[in-house]
C-alpha cells in the first residue's frame, strides 16, 4: 500500500514539473511589425493588448522574450536610438603617491544686492528664487473675527471654532494668518486667564487653555456666567502660587437680589481664611470690597460703592507699591509693598467660604503683570497718580 502511494506522488510531481517548464518556456509577448522597439502582450491566441514601448536604446527580442540592447557590431540593421552614456569609474594607479595640501578655509564670496532698477542678466535669478516652489496662492481655511486677536476656523467634527492668535500678533484677512504685530501694550501684558462665558462648557479663552473646574451650578447664559449662590468655578493652577508683585484682574458683573451679606466674585481664600487676593461684594451696602495680603505689609482692604441694576466694571491692580481699585469711575489706592501672600487653594470664582454670589459675571481676565491699559491712580487715596513711565516697575510682565 505504501509503495502504491509513493508511485502516485512521483507521477503527480513529474506532471507538475512538466507543466511548469512548458509554461515558463512559453512567451506571451510578440513584436510589432515594422517597429522593433515595441511589443504586444497576447493573453489568448486571438486577443492582444495595446502596444508597449521598450526602454530607450533597447529592442524586443522574440527568442529571449524581452527587450535587449542591440549587438555592438557596426553592421547591426536595427534602427537604433542614441544610447545613454554611462560614466565608468577610473581606478587609481597602484602605489601612486598621494599629495596632501593643508586645509585652507573657504572665503565667503562678497556679493552685492541686485539693483531693483537694473534688469536681470541672462541666467540671473532674483534673490530668494525657488524654481520648484509653487507660486499659486492656496485656499484660505480661516476667516476674520470682529476682534483681530481672534480668527474663526472650521474643524471637522466641531464646526466653526473661534481661536486666538499667538501672543503679540493680530489676524490679517488679506494674508490669511496672524502676521500683524499687536500694539506694544498687549504684547507685553496679555491675560493668562480670559473667561468670556460664550461657550458651553465654560472654558478659558486666554490661548493657553487652562483647565477651569465647574461644580455644575454655573451656566453660560447670553454670553455671561450666571451664578445662583451655590455656583463655583475653580482655577486649580493658582494653588500655592506666588503672584509676586504684579497682578491685574478685571471683570464686570450684574448682581441680583438675594444671597449672603458678603458674596465673593474672585478669591483664593481657603477654609476660614480670607484670600490674599480677593474681590467681593457687600450687597446690603452696595459696595465692592478689594482685599490684598502681602508678606511685608499684611492685609489691606478698599471699599468702593457701585450702582444698582446696571453692569459694573471692576479693576484690581497690585504693582508692588500699592493696591489700586476701581469700580466704574470710582477709584482708590492704598500703599503696600512686598510679595502677595500665598494660599493653598486655587482661584475660586462665584463662591468661597460659603459666600456665594448671585448674579452675572463676564469678561474676567487675570494678568500676572501690570497691564497699563488698566492702570489706576487718578482718584482718591494717599498716593499720587500712577505713571508707568516714571516708575521702576517692569510693566512688560513676567
Amino acid at each position: 500500500m505504501q509503495g502504491l502511494f509513493l508511485s502516485v506522488c512521483i507521477v503527480i510531481s513529474l506532471y507538475l514539473h512538466t507543466c511548469i517548464s512548458l509554461r515558463m518556456r512559453s512567451c506571451v509577448l510578440r513584436p510589432v511589425q515594422g517597429d522593433t522597439t515595441k511589443y504586444k502582450v497576447y493573453l489568448t491566441s486571438s486577443r492582444a493588448s495595446g502596444e508597449f514601448r521598450c526602454a530607450d536604446g533597447t529592442h524586443f527580442n522574440q527568442k529571449k522574450c524581452l527587450c535587449v540592447w542591440p549587438p555592438r557590431n557596426k553592421t547591426a540593421t536595427f534602427p537604433t536610438r542614441p544610447r545613454p552614456t554611462r560614466p565608468r569609474p577610473t581606478t587609481e594607479p597602484i602605489n601612486r603617491p598621494i599629495k596632501t595640501r593643508p586645509f585652507k578655509p573657504i572665503r565667503p564670496i562678497k556679493t552685492k544686492p541686485l539693483d531693483p532698477i537694473r534688469p536681470l542678466l541672462p541666467g540671473e535669478q532674483k534673490p530668494g528664487y525657488r524654481p520648484f516652489e509653487s507660486t499659486t496662492i492656496g485656499p484660505c481655511f480661516t476667516s476674520p473675527d470682529a476682534d483681530r486677536n481672534y480668527f474663526s476656523q472650521y474643524i471637522h467634527g466641531y464646526g466653526t471654532v473661534r481661536r486666538r492668535c499667538p501672543i503679540g500678533t493680530l489676524y490679517n484677512d488679506r494674508e490669511c494668518g496672524c502676521i500683524d504685530l499687536a500694539p506694544v501694550t498687549s504684547i507685553y501684558c496679555r491675560p493668562e486667564i480670559n473667561l468670556e462665558y460664550d461657550s458651553k462648557p465654560i472654558k478659558d479663552n486666554g490661548g493657553t487653555h487652562i483647565p477651569i473646574g465647574n461644580n455644575g451650578h454655573v451656566d453660560s447664559v447670553a454670553k455671561a456666567g450666571r451664578f445662583n449662590g451655590i455656583g463655583q468655578l475653580t482655577v486649580w493652577m493658582y494653588s500655592n502660587i506666588d503672584f509676586g508683585q504684579k497682578l491685574t484682574i478685571s471683570l464686570r458683573f450684574y448682581d441680583f437680589p438675594g444671597g449672603p451679606d458678603e458674596q465673593v466674585l474672585v478669591s483664593n481664600c481657603m477654609d476660614s481664611k480670607l484670600g490674599a487676593v480677593e474681590i467681593a461684594l457687600a450687597p446690603r451696602n452696595k459696595e465692592v470690597i478689594f482685599r490684598a495680603d502681602t508678606v511685608a505689609s499684611g492685609p489691606a482692604e478698599i471699599r468702593l460703592p457701585y450702582k444698582d441694576k446696571a453692569w459694573k466694571n471692576v479693576t484690581y491692580v497690585y504693582d508692588g507699591t500699592a493696591l489700586r481699585a476701581k469700580v466704574d469711575d470710582e477709584e482708590q489706592a492704598v500703599a503696600m509693598k512686598g510679595h502677595l501672600d500665598t494660599r493653598a487653594g486655587g482661584f475660586e470664582i462665584g463662591m468661597c467660604n460659603r459666600r456665594g454670589y448671585v448674579g452675572y459675571i463676564d469678561d474676567l481676565k487675570v494678568h500676572r503683570c501690570v497691564n497699563i491699559d488698566y492702570v489706576i491712580g487718578n482718584g482718591k487715596g494717599p498716593l499720587s497718580p500712577y505713571d508707568a513711565r516714571g516708575s521702576n516697575l517692569d510693566i512688560r510682565g513676567p
